[in-house]
């Protein structure tokens, strides 16, 4: 791109239209680890005029997580020997280094990615709600709590936790979704119940039997019992090795063919129900680990789905219906492989940032380090069954 290029492509950023729209280059929404991990790539290939935008402060979802919630992929400051830590956001920090924690809470990772948007100087805006992504001849524009905002590429990167997902489960009003809690000690009852088997479920039966609950865990399958390798549909092995010191207590009790369809509460007492008839009754709300929707919700308009609810992207992690429409973090999936983990979607930071730089008319040379430090997944033939390198 021609310096001249280049300082009209900058000097189009950041100005106040006469409609009084603000305009940007590329605006990220989401500064958790997917919107601040991509714009570092961003930063890294001089893209100009990127903003990031939170509705609420970095790393907003991860200060929800329960007080006794940790990362179940281990941190390890392995950087310097082309071993990125596993929980980074790119392949220049690491939350062991910094936090000095192996499986580090919410709460510590949350610090972690605020101090690494210091850091690399990332443009954050706060108290931003995008609302609606629509389209104006060649520019995108975004209806914000702050007003409009027109530009000319959308990262989408709003994350999934703080949207639960009980939309199949009649009678959850009668429950506690686990991303609904913040400490398990302050559960009422002795007695509890939790609907689901995967991480969170058993992250939530662990907790509470830590607060001297008694615990059962309804699964639809026992995914603890699971040896496959992909850590996306079996249990990782510090949860696996949490649950078995939990069940050397006697405190969890697991359930794993309860299909539940549904919750009552007649008479204060809520009860559980399964497909084949069975039922649980417990005075306590359930714990529901039931999913998470996924923040693609608020602009589903955007994006279509494919059969399992999740969004069609192109090989560039472009939205299917919404030219200049990207999507990063872990509702991304191809091939029926989800990138669901911070060491999975950040391999897919540089294809984003390298689509956009192009179009751009930007060299992307630059990205030839990412792909050295293995953070530039974009042969995706490794999502295939037979070969997947999850």
């Amino acid at each position: 791109m021609s310096s001249r290029a280049h300082e009209s492509a900058a000097g189009m950023c950041s100005q106040r239209r006469m409609d009084g729209s603000d305009r940007a280059n590329v605006v990220i929404v989401g500064a958790g680890p997917a919107g601040l991990g991509v714009a570092r790539v961003l930063q890294d290939l001089g893209v100009p005029g990127v903003r990031i935008f939170e509705r609420e402060r970095i790393g907003a979802s991860f200060c929800r997580w329960p007080q006794e919630m940790h990362f179940i992929s281990p941190s390890f400051p392995a950087n310097a020997f082309g071993l990125t830590d596993l929980n980074a956001i790119g392949f220049d920090s690491s939350p062991a280094l910094m936090l000095k924690r192996e499986h580090p809470s919410g709460a510590e990772y949350a610090q972690y990615l605020a101090r690494t948007a210091e850091a690399f100087d990332l443009n954050v805006t706060t108290g931003v709600d995008v609302r609606a992504i629509g389209r104006d001849g060649d520019e995108l524009v975004l209806d914000t709590s702050t007003g409009p905002v027109r530009t000319r590429f959308v990262i989408w990167a709003a994350g999934q936790f703080q949207y639960p997902d009980t939309r199949d489960i009649p009678g959850a009003e009668y429950g506690l979704h686990s991303s609904d809690v913040r400490r398990w000690a302050d559960q009422d009852g002795d007695e509890i119940l939790v609907v689901g088997g995967y991480e969170s479920g058993i992250d939530a039966a662990v907790g509470l039997a830590a607060a001297g609950k008694r615990v059962t865990v309804l699964g639809r399958t026992p995914v603890w019992e699971s040896d496959d390798p992909d850590p996306s549909v079996a249990l990782a092995p510090y949860t696996r090795a949490r649950l078995d010191r939990a069940l050397a207590n006697g405190s969890i009790r697991l359930i794993g063919d309860a299909d539940v369809i549904g919750l009552d509460r007649p008479n204060g007492v809520t009860r559980v129900f399964a497909a084949d008839g069975r039922s649980w009754s417990s005075e306590a709300a359930p714990i529901l680990a039931t999913g998470y929707a996924g923040s693609t919700q608020l602009i589903a308009a955007c994006f279509e789905f494919d059969e399992a609810g999740c969004p069609c992207v192109t090989d560039k992690d472009e939205s299917t219906r919404l030219s200049g429409l990207f999507l990063v973090g872990p509702e991304l999936a191809h091939r029926g492989q989800q990138f669901c983990f911070i060491y999975k979607f950040r391999q897919r930071f540089a294809v984003v940032a390298q689509a956009i730089a192009e179009r751009l008319g930007l060299d992307t040379s630059a990205l030839a380090i990412y792909r050295d430090h293995n953070m530039f997944l974009d042969d995706l033939r490794c999502c295939d069954a037979a070969d997947c390198c999850s």
